[in-house]
């Protein structure tokens, strides 16, 4: 038997039977995506908590999301290859047991070095989480149902990252910092139990035999990169990120210093944003069936600058609750489009693929808020608005042109 049919076998093991199984599945794999998020943005509103506890200055503190953000970037591109080496669900269980240790872990140690170097640890093993779970997705869903089930799962992540800030200012206030990490920690157990349920329900799953590689991985990089199509989705996902990840990181910030509102309130406007991710992730097929696939990024683009656009020329709490309602649903819409065709570069290789979607994500949502942070020190809110306003429309059209390239035909 060839090597593409073993993999071909071993792709149709790795998926549940069963339109409800798959569902399960993309809710298990949502959820994990959920507390991932949540712990890369929980910490920020506890670190005067753990500065004051530990003794130690708020800057020291602060290096605490460095450890977490640096590893999980890097290791974006180790994880694609070892799941399309050992299988998806594998590695995903594996990673999600591993962070959820290290994550409770972060909530019994007492010194600053332990916590920082659980930190690092977390964020190496939360990095073979979501990249690998798209990738899943893609096995488990055909091209046209995959769309909704990416979305629903992007509205679970995106949910992780605002309700993060919430949760992580809820627990500062009330609690101690250390229930944070223990509560996302032992958050992952559902998920972990739903693998461990599937494994002795099927022999897919988490028990699957390892996945044979067809593709060397210096072939599978090649053939990746060499695609026209996939540069074009690569780039658009890194100017995605930057500029939305750019824009929003400081929203919280121009809210409380334009419209003098508490972080608490912030946290609890920007849920709004993964409410209509949600409500997006579910309207996502019918708007495909009027306008095309091809021209949900656009679409979707054109949303998000509608929010910046509404938040950037009307400085009042309603208008910044109006736009980060407008900004889920636009950024539902784009990116689970350039997540779908992500996943369709080289079907055989879907881990490496996604691998590099996050990673090239991964550096727009690192250059992005810098530059962006640069602009709003010192030219103000308003001309980081009007900035990110701007980009965004020519964003919009950028999609609009090459989604109607020949490489997209």
């Amino acid at each position: 038997m060839s090597k593409e049919s073993l993999v071909l076998i071993e792709q149709r093991r790795q998926i549940p039977t069963g339109r409800n199984s798959a569902l399960v599945l993309l809710w298990a794999l949502g959820l994990a995506a959920f507390l991932v998020n949540a712990d890369s943005r929980a910490v920020a509103p506890v670190l005067p908590a753990i500065a004051d506890d530990l003794q130690i200055r708020e800057s020291t503190a602060g290096l605490l999301i460095s450890a977490y953000a640096i590893p999980y970037g890097l290791f974006q591109l180790v994880y694609g290859p070892i799941a399309d080496h050992i299988g998806k669900t594998r590695t995903i269980t594996l990673a999600l047991a591993l962070f959820s240790i290290g994550t409770v872990g972060c909530g019994l140690v007492s010194s600053y070095e332990s916590l920082f170097i659980l930190r690092v640890i977390t964020g190496v093993f939360a990095a073979g989480i979501i990249p690998i779970a798209l990738a899943q997705i893609g096995d488990s869903f055909d091209f046209a149902e995959r769309p909704k089930a990416i979305s629903l799962f992007m509205a679970f992540s995106t949910s992780g990252q605002a309700l993060g800030i919430v949760i992580g200012a809820f627990v500062s206030e009330f609690f101690t910092w250390k229930w944070l990490f223990l509560l996302i920690g032992l958050g992952g157990l559902p998920t972990l139990l739903f693998f461990f349920w599937q494994r002795g329900r099927e022999n897919g799953g988490v028990g699957a035999a390892p996945v044979v590689a067809s593709i060397p991985l210096k072939e599978r990089y090649k053939r990746i990169l060499s695609s026209k199509r996939a540069r074009i989705i690569y780039l658009l996902v890194f100017l995605e990120g930057s500029l939305f990840f750019g824009g929003f990181t400081y929203l919280s910030v121009y809210a409380n210093q334009n419209l003098h509102l508490s972080y608490l309130v912030v946290g609890l406007l920007a849920a709004l944003f993964s409410l209509s991710a949600l409500v997006g992730s579910q309207f996502i097929t019918r708007a495909i069936h009027r306008i095309g696939q091809k021209n949900m990024a656009l679409f979707g683009g054109l949303i998000m600058t509608g929010g910046f656009t509404v938040i950037w020329l009307i400085p009042a709490p309603w208008a910044l609750a109006l736009g980060f309602f407008l900004l889920g649903i636009g950024y539902s819409f784009c990116h689970s489009t350039l997540q779908t065709f992500a996943t369709e570069l080289l079907p055989e290789a879907r881990g490496t693929c996604m691998s590099l979607f996050a990673f090239f994500l991964f550096i727009g949502t690192g250059i992005g808020p810098a530059i962006l942070g640069y602009v709003y020190e010192y030219g103000g809110a308003e001309v980081m608005l009007g900035i990110t306003v701007v980009c965004f429309l020519l964003f919009s059209l950028l999609c609009r042109s090459v989604f109607r390239s020949g490489a997209f035909r």
